[in-house]
């Protein structure tokens, strides 16, 4: 079952025959057991950050403080970290000290969830001291001890919580959740990119409903969220990041929500959108001009309407883009014509052109400002 990649393979045959305990741990060892490919792997071992860098030839102390070391294995980066122990946390966010140890289950109890506390390697097997496979097995999220301990050392585990119950769509158990919203209030130490990079992901899951308890409880309250979407119409649009986005915020930034310039466009795009008509295919075309092909798609979407006159148009080239002219501004200075009024006059036969294509002709076009 464990088919582990030839370098990461490579990294813990090596730390053994060093004399090292080293292990494959936490997501993609959950992942391997549910039959999916994991997107990474993350390496624990009993070694310090110093006899990690003497174990390998190339090496990066990324995260050295921590107990992270980067090895490169032909160039290819693998994580490696220090069996450790964590000391008490002041921000809620990242423990203050950290203790380097020899004992795997030491370093296993410091982690999140059950499902995420579990490590293997071909020689030992799979290492699961807190009944972590039986969880993935029941589809329960739990936390590792106590969970209002875990949920107070590090906020971010909240959202960590409510993530992967939507993308593994995974029930959460009791004590677990309610550790969660009592502490929910916590999540306003965590930075907002932290924030909406967790949300952006659980958006898209399955079981994104199971974040309803955490809206209705104010715990995003600080990031603007403070009522609950449509969360079947998410649902049904889950292979469109981007509107299960603007589906999240209800269409409205109402913070700094570090959001990429593409996201803010978009978002931004499909509101000057909302109240425009869309039923010929003149009403398309003036969507398209003031947006894009994926916000003009998306909006016929949560419209419920095909994509037929759209589709049409970008097939057949149909004009709608004062580019798509076929005079310029050029035409129109030789004309005499200087300043503002050029731009005036180009948009009004770019709505001349988007309502009948026909007129887009150099000789029709000289002819209508002439």
């Amino acid at each position: 079952m464990f088919k582990i990649p030839e370098k990461i393979e490579y990294v813990i045959e090596k730390l053994n025959k060093n004399g090292f305990e080293a292990y494959i741990v936490g997501g993609c060892v959950r992942d391997i057991l549910l039959s999916k490919i994991p997107h990474d792997y993350d390496v624990t071992t009993s070694a310090t950050p110093e006899e990690v860098i003497s174990v390998f030839d190339h090496t990066v102390p990324t995260g050295i403080k921590h107990g992270t070391i980067t090895v490169l294995i032909d160039n290819e980066p693998i994580e490696v970290t220090t069996f450790r122990t964590d000391g008490e946390y002041h921000d809620a966010r990242r423990p203050d000290s950290v203790k380097f140890v020899r004992n795997l289950k030491d370093d296993l109890s410091r982690r999140d969830f059950t499902v995420n506390a579990m490590a293997y390697n071909h020689k030992n097997g799979l290492c699961d001291l807190f009944d972590g496979q039986k969880d993935l097995k029941n589809k329960t999220l739990r936390a590792v001890g106590d969970p209002e301990t875990r949920f107070k050392e590090d906020a971010l585990r909240i959202l960590r919580l409510f993530r992967f119950a939507s993308t593994l769509d995974f029930e959460i158990e009791e004590k677990t959740f309610n550790a969660a919203i009592k502490c929910a209030s916590l999540l306003k130490k965590v930075s907002t990119e932290r924030v909406m990079a967790e949300l952006k992901t659980a958006v898209l899951g399955e079981n994104f409903k199971v974040i309803k308890p955490l809206i209705d409880c104010g715990g995003l309250s600080f990031i603007g969220i403070d009522t609950c979407p449509d969360f079947d119409l998410i649902k049904n649009h889950s292979d469109k990041p981007n509107l299960c986005l603007y589906l999240l915020l209800s269409s409205e930034i109402k913070c700094d929500l570090k959001l990429s310039n593409k996201e803010k466009s978009y978002i931004e795009g499909l509101n000057k959108l909302m109240p425009m008509p869309f039923d010929t295919k003149a009403d398309i075309k003036r969507c398209l001009a003031i947006s894009n092909e994926e916000i003009t798609r998306d909006f016929l979407a949560l419209k419920n309407t095909p994509n037929t006159l759209l589709n049409e148009i970008l097939e057949n080239h149909e004009p709608y883009l004062i580019g798509h002219l076929k005079i310029t501004g050029n035409d129109l200075l030789e004309r005499g014509i200087k300043g503002e009024k050029i731009g005036e006059i180009l948009s009004e036969l770019q709505q001349k052109v988007i309502a009948d294509p026909t007129f887009n002709t150099k000789a029709k076009l000289l002819k209508e400002i002439m």
